[in-house]
């Protein structure tokens, strides 16, 4: 039996025709399978936790959306405790897709399903817990959230959070374009950000003092914001988590230099620092929005991540 956990507003209800095929293919194969879809924002945690504690044992779900889909589903697991039970396939339908980018995925929908079904290609991967040591939301102080792809404070979570809220990503995916609509709000956003300072502690060891800066990313992939190849050596299955920050870079240099991160050349440039390290601790002068895989909860000043090898058993 197969769970499917659909979102069919992803990129604008393109979500909704993925899955039309895949469903179709689905009865075309005699498979067996059940399907919930997604009503409203954060609804696939609810219904991965729901899924996980009236089903016991081995279980296959799947998640059909973009990266914030597979995020909600991963809180809805951990929620559940259920993380080495759980065998997890990721057909993606949403504006960036940037997990399915990392892993090299085909572009046909059913050629994924069928490559899930098969079964035969199941791989330990890393994620990321972060948890909230300073919260504007005090609710969500000293809580955490899982995440596959990346997080972030600063810069690239404000564009973030501008994304989930704003009318320009629906425009640009209405015209094929949304992975462009992040390249948008960056030069948006770049204009309005101030930069901060950060003291970034990675392994309890290694400090760096970092100033006028407009982000940290922290990535167990490659890519993040529809392609854009923050951290090109990031490895999905080395317990760390690389780290990419700009360290008393101008906005002009942050825009020019902006172009060159979609081929990963503007590693070397100077105000651009990438580490790497399995525990890391940032404080921020400031509180600055943090996502994790693109979704927004809070503003924090302390946040704390962690690299958990091998948590995740994902079907490719």
């Amino acid at each position: 039996m197969y769970y499917f956990i659909v979102n069919p507003a992803a990129k604008s209800g393109r979500g909704m025709q993925v899955w039309r095929r895949v469903r179709a293919e689905l009865k075309l194969r005699g498979t067996e399978y059940r399907f919930y879809l997604t009503a409203r924002e954060r609804n696939a945690s609810f219904l991965a936790k729901h899924l996980l504690k009236k089903k016991p044992g081995e279980i296959t779900i799947v998640a059909l959306g973009g990266d914030g889909t597979v995020n909600e589903v991963l809180q809805g697991i951990a929620a559940a405790g259920a993380f080495p039970r759980v065998r997890l396939g990721y057909i993606p339908a949403g504006s960036s897709n940037d997990l399915a980018r990392a892993l090299a995925l085909p572009q046909e929908p059913t050629e994924i399903l069928h490559r899930i079904l098969s079964g035969e290609e199941e791989r330990q991967i890393d994620l990321g817990r972060l948890n909230y040591r300073n919260a504007e939301e005090t609710a969500l102080n000293g809580k955490q959230r899982y995440f596959v792809v990346s997080c972030g404070i600063g810069f690239d979570a404000a564009v973030c959070e501008e994304s989930l809220r704003t009318k320009d990503k629906a425009f640009f995916n209405r015209i094929g374009l949304g992975a462009l609509s992040y390249g948008f709000l960056c030069v948006k956003r770049l204009l309005l950000s101030k930069g901060v300072d950060f003291q970034i502690t990675l392994d309890g060891k290694r400090i760096h003092a970092v100033q006028d800066s407009l982000f940290v990313a922290v990535m167990n992939h490659k890519y993040q914001g529809g392609g854009v190849m923050f951290t090109p050596d990031a490895v999905d299955d080395d317990g760390e988590l690389d780290v990419c920050f700009t360290d008393r870079m101008s906005r002009g240099k942050v825009l020019m230099t902006l172009p060159k991160a979609y081929r990963g050349a503007h590693v070397g440039t100077p105000g651009i620092r990438i580490d790497k390290a399995r525990k890391i601790r940032i404080v921020s002068s400031k509180p600055l929005y943090v996502h994790t895989d693109g979704e927004v909860q809070t503003k924090a000043t302390d946040i704390s991540v962690r690299c958990l090898p091998g948590k995740l058993r994902l079907l490719v």
